[in-house]
């Protein structure tokens, strides 16, 4: 997918609730992936040092993407 590839290495909770609500709007994903990104990449689950968390969270959120879409 275009959009994965095209992700920062580096991305923040609020940019991923962008485009969390982008995907659901297009019907990429559904509610129930919705909740699972948000919850597997919000800072209340990374729970490490703030230079690295941003960086952790694209990894986490563009391979859970990769899995998802086909």
């Amino acid at each position: 997918m275009h959009i994965i590839a095209n992700l920062d290495n580096k991305i923040t909770a609020g940019d991923v609730d962008i485009y969390i609500s982008n995907f659901l709007s297009y019907g990429i994903i559904r509610e129930v992936e919705a909740k699972l990104l948000k919850v597997a990449t919000s800072d209340n689950v990374l729970t490490v040092p703030g230079d690295i968390r941003d960086e952790l969270r694209a990894n986490i959120f563009k391979n859970m993407l990769l899995n998802i879409v086909d």
